[in-house]
């Protein structure tokens, strides 16, 4: 409740002083609010989430993020019971709180998702069926609308879900049959896929903005083995970030980042041993869905960032259900 007090004073008295970079996404999607258009050079993403803030109304926009964030750190710091929970949360927390809870973003409207997928599950008890249709439906229709990349999350899913307890052997298997799609897809919709991490950036450039941590792709991704390897570069620059940036907030980067797979590593690891519940199996395999399709065509460390910690919640669902199951 600490950190919930906090974030709302900053948010009311301070947030003005704070660095732009931290709002840049919310800058468009207010520029459309009050000037209309698409976004110009944009994604379509954009558009539709000015369009659904406009439902709200510009002049509420910066009451309903605040309500909307302080709603989520109540929940993601809740059940706190000892000093190293508390420390591995706030390494997830901080920068969920510095890149998607000081203005309206595509985030916000994430993290009202998640909620209500973990919130319903965790406090109220639904069931399996209710939180499995929750997500569903929820991502279906964010990525028919919204984002289209969260269909293709919604089917990582169901690998990773089927994978979970499976040994390595099957693992090793469905990365080969992944890998062989790849070569036999048409490099139309190779280059669909992975060319968003170019086109980001030459945009980001091309408007003057300074992105220390943004990478291109080292390979055509309209290869079969060019986007192979341009997926595998994405993984070393992004899950291991200090191999390429050496500054104090890369190294807090990777803190957060080997926090996320320690606790993805032990709910597996307990699975194995037997102790398979379908809370833990169920968003950890969400989570990694999200880690997975990331790597193909997010263009810089602070994108990355922004995406997995407006779903830490997912992380949070898992540490809740490893001491107690709370789906009937």
């Amino acid at each position: 409740m600490a950190l919930v007090v906090v974030y709302v004073l900053i948010y009311a008295f301070f947030r003005e002083s704070l660095p732009e970079k931290w709002s840049v996404d919310s800058a468009k999607i207010i520029e459309i609010l009050n000037y209309g258009g698409a976004g110009g050079d944009l994604d379509n993403s954009f558009a539709v989430t000015a369009a659904l803030f406009g439902l709200i109304g510009v002049d509420n926009l910066d009451i309903f993020t605040c309500l909307v964030s302080a709603l989520f750190l109540f929940f993601a710091t809740h059940d706190i019971r000892r000093a190293g929970d508390f420390f591995s949360r706030l390494l997830l927390i901080a920068p969920c709180i510095m890149l998607n809870m000081f203005a309206p973003s595509k985030e916000t409207v994430v993290l009202i998702m998640t909620m209500f997928i973990t919130v319903s599950a965790i406090y109220f008890r639904t069931s399996k069926k209710f939180t499995f249709v929750s997500f569903l439906f929820l991502y279906v229709v964010y990525g028919i609308f919204v984002r289209q990349y969260y269909l293709l999350i919604v089917g990582v899913f169901f690998g990773v879900y089927w994978l979970w307890r499976r040994p390595l052997k099957y693992h090793l298997l469905a990365a080969a049959i992944a890998a062989g799609a790849i070569l036999a897809a048409p490099s139309s919709v190779l280059q669909t896929l992975q060319s968003p991490r170019d086109t980001s950036n030459a945009y980001a450039e091309q408007i003057g903005s300074d992105n220390r941590t943004a990478f291109t792709n080292v390979a055509s991704p309209a290869t079969g083995p060019g986007f192979l390897v341009n997926y595998v570069y994405a993984g070393t620059v992004l899950i291991t970030p200090v191999l390429y940036f050496q500054t104090a907030s890369d190294f807090f980067m990777q803190l957060m980042i080997g926090a996320m797979l320690i606790i993805l590593y032990r709910a597996r690891k307990k699975a194995r041993r037997g102790h398979d519940r379908f809370e833990v199996r169920f968003f950890a395999s969400l989570f990694i869905a999200h880690i997975l399709v990331q790597l193909i065509f997010e263009p810089d460390l602070g994108s990355f960032t922004r995406h997995l910690t407006s779903v830490l919640l997912y992380l949070i669902a898992i540490k809740v259900a490893e001491r107690k199951p709370f789906l009937p």
